[in-house]
């Protein structure tokens, strides 16, 4: 990997001591607001106030150890990337069904089963990389944006407060989302560093100005205990068969999602980012799934990779995996002081809303990118299109989708993300019927022109999924060879099968390969140029150039003969 331009502190640089402190604390602000998840869980499992917050400390205990496992790279655990963990209202579904049928007790045992459906989904994908290809991780790391996005207007625009937004929650969002853009793009160093924190700390004070604060959330924040000791609910673990089908549908769903969010940390870290590293994603999905099992024996609400704390820390420049420890402790410490959780909480849904839409433009760029890195076929255009338009148009369609899908397939249909995603995995898998891995086409090697060769490349490149500029270098050495095998006639052209060359073309996941099959006599292609002195004395140097040029156009150049039957194999790393 390369150090990208835009990130300040990289994967294992050290950031000094009050920069690290004050990055976990914006990234703890952004998180923050996902923990209104556990009071709604709450009011799910009717539990009190005081219970309630419990809730939320083991939760905030499980996302620290999440956090430093998704750091490691031991034991086949953890990717090594800087992947925050959030508490997500996606498992709800099953987790309801769950209660249905055993009783409260039997959440935290679905629980324990999603987590180790996620492991074990984490460790089939690996095993699936031709499924899982590039386009898949551009429609889950785009949808990721697009959902921040659009939960970030939802928060401004639809209130859970039911209210129409009022003119002073918009000066809070245009106050709060101004600063993080002023200090992100019109600023450098420290500034840029803590444009998000800074963004929020203008809101919360535009907030406090203008009263935006109901009175009973602040009273609800004064009455709260400074500090206490945070302890499983001792509610109980039971495990009911009768709703694993669902409970293991939602395990795939925050495997794609963590899947998405590993992704998108992976482009953020690396300037030469080519594909996902599968090794790592299923190592950060184990540590994800190991984290949820934890939780469920802590009693918190089940968590999932975060994609807007990724693309937060690339956006302000520090993917530091350094940060990940400021940012456990600082949540082992909030889950022992219930007023800093409360805080947070009662802090206007016009500013967390400002911090998603900021975070969302990056999010949504980098999936752009990665789709626009590869060439593109029909397969491609339509697995990515109908990925996209259904991930998009899940809220709209909500009601369509849950009354006329089956029910075992409901649990995946509460998040845009995930209908996308997997219809976009779905659609790779099918499209794959018919996608040959070799191609041969036979040229004439004394009228066959530069662009007949290059579109029947360019053609076999966008039905593989390469990236453009090595089916650019694939086109041009390509033709550098038909020119040294025909200028200087090492093609037999004696007998009607003579005088062509056989280009046969291979694509695996790491290369692109163009062998041209003719008969003739083998060239020989060197490995140093010719001195000047060589070049006035032979026209065989000039073949010698020829294919020193050859050499250097391709990563590697493989000749072989068998009596007139001839083969030259060019090899380009995709």
């Amino acid at each position: 990997m390369r150090k990208p331009d835009n990130i300040t502190y990289w994967l294992d640089d050290k950031p000094p001591l009050q920069i690290a402190l004050m990055l976990a604390i914006q990234q703890m602000s952004f998180l923050a607001v996902y923990l209104v998840v556990s009071p709604l869980f709450a009011r799910t499992l009717e539990l009190s106030h005081e219970q309630s917050l419990q809730l939320i400390s083991a939760t905030l205990l499980a996302s620290s150890l999440g956090v430093v496992l998704q750091t490691m790279r031991k034991f086949g655990v953890g990717s090594g990337f800087f992947c925050p963990l959030q508490a997500t209202s996606s498992t709800f579904g099953a987790l309801a069904l769950a209660k249905i049928v055993g009783g409260i007790e039997a959440m935290f045992g679905a629980i324990t089963v999603l987590g180790l459906s996620q492991i074990v989904f984490g460790h089939i994908f690996s095993r699936l990389r031709g499924i899982f290809s590039i386009q898949v991780a551009g429609v889950s790391v785009m949808l990721i944006g697009l959902g921040l996005g659009h939960n970030g207007l939802k928060l401004i625009t639809q209130p859970h407060s039911g209210q129409m937004p009022t003119h002073d929650d918009m000066l809070i969002c245009f106050l709060t989302l101004g600063t993080m853009i002023a200090c992100n793009v019109w600023s450098s160093g420290y500034l840029r560093l803590f444009s998000a924190f800074l963004g929020l700390l203008v809101g919360i004070a535009a907030s406090l100005a203008l009263d935006a604060i109901p009175p009973a959330d602040w009273a609800l924040f004064r009455d709260a205990p400074l500090f206490f000791v945070p302890r499983p609910l001792h509610i109980g673990w039971n495990l009911e068969v009768h709703s694993l089908a669902p409970v293991i549908l939602t395990g795939l769903f925050l495997a794609l999602h963590g899947f998405g969010a590993l992704t998108a940390a992976h482009r953020f870290n690396d300037a030469d980012w080519k594909r996902p590293d599968m090794h790592r994603v299923r190592q950060g999905i184990v540590a994800e799934g190991l984290t949820n099992v934890i939780t469920s024996f802590l009693n918190g609400v089940p968590i999932t990779s975060s994609g807007g704390a990724v693309s937060l820390a690339a956006a302000t420049g520090c993917t530091s995996r350094y940060l990940a420890y400021w940012l456990a402790g600082l949540m082992a410490l909030l889950a022992f002081t219930p007023k800093a959780i409360l805080f947070w909480e009662i802090l206007p849904e016009s500013v967390m809303g400002s911090a998603m839409i900021f975070l969302a433009c990056f999010t949504t760029m980098a999936g752009l990118q990665i789709i626009a890195s590869r060439l593109l076929d029909n397969r491609k255009i339509l697995t990515i299109g109908i990925g996209l338009l259904l991930g998009i148009s899940f809220e709209p369609l909500r009601n369509v989708f849950h009354d006329n899908a089956p029910d075992v397939l409901k649990p995946l249909l509460f998040s845009g993300i995930g209908l996308g995603v997997l219809s976009a995995v779905v659609l790779s898998a099918l499209f794959r019927i018919g996608d040959h891995t070799r191609r041969r086409k036979i040229f004439d090697a004394r009228h066959s022109s530069i662009n007949e060769v290059a579109e029947f490349l360019e053609r076999q490149g966008k039905s593989w999924g390469a990236r453009a500029d090595v089916v650019h270098r694939a086109e041009f050495a390509t033709w550098q060879a038909f020119e040294i095998l025909t200028e200087h006639e090492m093609v037999d052209t004696k007998d009607e099968l003579a005088g062509t060359i056989e280009l046969e073309t291979i694509f695996d996941e790491f290369n692109f390969t163009v062998i041209l099959h003719y008969r003739g006599v083998l060239a020989s292609l060197a490995m140093h140029p010719p001195s000047h002195e060589e070049f006035m004395a032979s026209d065989a140097a000039v073949v010698q150039m020829a294919g020193y040029l050859l050499r250097r156009l391709a990563d590697r150049v493989d000749l072989r003969s068998n009596g007139a039957e001839c083969e030259m194999r060019l090899s380009f790393k995709d």
